[in-house]
């Protein structure tokens, strides 16, 4: 009987399992052996399945995208045009979701699939979190050379916040939550500030 027989859809698991496998034991401990091995398949299935390494990173690239995207569009679909609410929202998410997942601000998971660690930046969830806060600058006609700078500030503190947290580097007694927020409130009401809005 065959993988397509019995329904299984050895793609999926084999990407799960290597999420798994990531999550747990970063790009150094990566095996394609034990993902092998998890899902009952021979050692060499991950990357005859996936045609290379390459193809199974690609694979758990995309998977992620998928999820992240999910998250994102729950939070769209819940505040709608408040694109700042939304955009707040959605870079908490993000954040979370690199801590989840601390593989993907290493750079060797973006070579091994050919892209720079700014990879990140093709993805559809990152671009619908983007465009949020794109969206309400232009809403309030702020320049193109005004918000792209800003954006950078929320691009430092979420890679910022994600190390900080995965290498267990926060003060005891902080509330990280809590003080993200407040540094994602203060960006925004530095760009008002700086843009006569308030």
């Amino acid at each position: 009987m065959s993988m397509k027989d019995t329904g299984r859809d050895l793609g999926a698991e084999l990407v799960k399992e290597a999420v798994s496998q990531l999550q747990k034991n970063g790009m150094k401990g990566f095996s394609a052996r034990a993902v092998a091995e998890a899902c009952g398949v021979s050692c060499a299935a991950p990357f005859k399945h996936f045609d290379g390494r390459r193809g199974l990173f690609l694979a758990i690239s995309q998977h992620l995208d998928g999820m992240l995207l999910e998250s994102m569009e729950e939070i769209q679909a819940q505040i709608g045009t408040d694109y700042k609410r939304a955009h707040l929202e959605m870079n908490m998410t993000f954040i979370h979701f690199l801590c989840l997942n601390p593989f993907l601000i290493n750079e060797s998971f973006w070579n091994t699939i050919d892209e720079r660690q700014a990879g990140i930046r093709k993805w559809r969830s990152f671009q619908k979190m983007a465009s949020q806060f794109f969206m309400y600058c232009q809403e309030r006609k702020i320049p193109k050379e005004v918000y792209k700078t800003y954006y950078f500030n929320f691009q430092t503190l979420a890679y910022g916040a994600a190390f900080v947290t995965i290498n267990g580097l926060l003060l005891e007694g902080g509330d990280p939550v809590a003080d993200i927020v407040d540094i994602q409130e203060r960006i925004y009401r530095n760009l008002e500030q700086t843009m006569g809005l308030t």
